[in-house]
């Protein structure tokens, strides 16, 4: 059994795990940059007993993907081998991938479109680097098929619920925003019901696995609660995001800063991302009233930053708008930046999402008129995407946050392809 299920899902995508595990060790360095620092930090924390510091907390992200490299933290490894693990993630998220377009069609062409989604360039682009995408990349393809089987029949086995809110509540401790997205879907719910009353059954179904997800992630929150005294309260970069979102300047686009960008952004003795060019206008600009916020805990600078960005949306709200629609355009295109060199690295999110984002609109109105057919799951698997995508917008956008979309996308928009539009290739 476990010999034909390696050679039916396995073997046939070896080869791209060969290309990944090529990636992890050519382009790997033995040095961390960007996030990786926050994401040693917290598995240092892990591999000795805590998360984070009880007296000054800063919650920058999940403890899923921290929890997962810190073994290798605590050994002192050479960092190639968590990096390796993006790599196992990213197979055995396109396994689930393969077996979720099985349950829709048994076509010998399924294999293309998962090669075409495995070498996605964004997810491979991340893969030297320890970053947590493709543990989130993991968590929505096993969310996708666990669900979608268990909306196949009536009476599913009750693993597949179990396993959809394992997968949910996982996708929730890699990246916290999907605590807002369950919350919001949970007040979404009630009003579907109401409207809808032919899927009031499959509706129960779905508040079901966001209550039970969400109560998968209550040690978590607990936890933060406990140190925080903050209910639901996950992020404490959240202020710092929304600020640079409502920043009022003309030539400056919404995309976030550090906080050491912002002080010492003017000093030629500072060493800011390779990406930017010159923060100097930056520095300036916002330089005073970060400050202020100096001698403050990690909470009271983010309360105090959202407070700000309430402020500058209140008084330039044409600016906001202006600068939500960049945060869009990062978030599909990874375009435009603030201060920002221009790259080649762009095309490499920007082609490929366009890609997606045409195929995804051309489905639309096969979807439009014979949406009664279309799978439940898959609806709801596409709504509950696009209220990340929308939360991610009002956040953080760029490109790198649409990963976690890809998923969704391609798999509605294969749905359609074989079974509404039935096009020459997938007979």
């Amino acid at each position: 059994m476990i010999k034909k299920r390696f050679q039916k899902d396995f073997l046939p995508l070896l080869p791209l795990f060969a290309v990944y595990t090529f990636v992890v060790l050519y382009f790997s360095s033995n040095e961390l940059i960007g996030d990786e620092y926050r994401y040693f930090h917290y598995a240092e924390n892990i591999s000795n007993g805590f998360f984070e510091e009880t007296e000054n907390p800063s919650f920058g992200n999940g403890p899923a993907y921290p929890f997962i490299i810190a073994p290798f933290v605590a050994l002192n490894t050479d960092l190639v081998l968590p990096k390796l693990i993006n790599a196992i993630l990213l197979l055995f998220s396109l396994v689930y991938f393969k077996k979720t377009l099985e349950i829709f069609s048994d076509s010998k062409k399924n294999i293309y479109l998962v090669y075409l989604l495995g070498l996605y360039p964004p997810i491979i682009r991340w893969l030297p680097y320890i970053y947590s995408e493709h543990l989130a990349f993991f968590a929505t393809c096993g969310l996708l098929f666990y669900t979608l089987k268990l909306f196949e029949k009536e009476r599913p086995p009750i693993r597949y619920f179990i396993f959809s809110s394992i997968f949910l509540a996982l996708l929730v401790l890699v990246k916290i925003i999907f605590l807002h997205v369950i919350l919001v879907s949970l007040i979404l719910i009630p009003a579907c019901m109401i409207i809808w009353k032919n899927y009031r059954p499959q509706l129960k179904k779905s508040f079901f696995i966001l209550i039970f997800g969400f109560i998968l992630t209550s040690p978590f929150l607990a936890y933060a609660f406990s140190i925080t005294g903050k209910l639901f309260y996950l992020g404490t970069a959240g202020g710092e995001i929304l600020y640079h979102r409502s920043t009022p300047y003309e030539n400056e686009y919404g995309n976030w800063f550090s906080f050491n960008d912002v002080l010492y952004g003017s000093s030629k003795t500072y060493s800011s991302d390779d990406a930017y060019d010159n923060l100097e206008s930056l520095s300036r600009n916002h330089k005073q009233n970060f400050i202020e916020l100096q001698s403050l805990t990690h909470i009271q600078r983010d309360s105090a930053l959202k407070s700000l960005a309430i402020t500058n949306m209140k008084a330039h709200p044409i600016k906001y708008l202006k600068n939500t629609v960049a945060n869009a355009g990062r978030l599909f295109f990874h375009y435009p930046f603030s201060y920002r060199s221009q790259s080649m690295n762009t095309y490499g999110y920007m082609i490929p999402n366009m890609i997606i984002i045409f195929f995804w609109l051309l489905s639309l109105y096969p979807f439009i008129i014979a949406r009664k057919n279309v799978p439940f799951a898959l609806k709801a698997l596409m709504l509950f995407s696009l209220i990340y995508a929308c939360g991610i917008i009002v956040l953080d956008g760029r490109g790198r946050n649409f990963i976690v979309m890809a998923p969704t996308m391609v798999l509605f928009i294969t749905y359609h392809l074989y079974k509404l539009v039935r096009i020459s290739i997938v007979k």
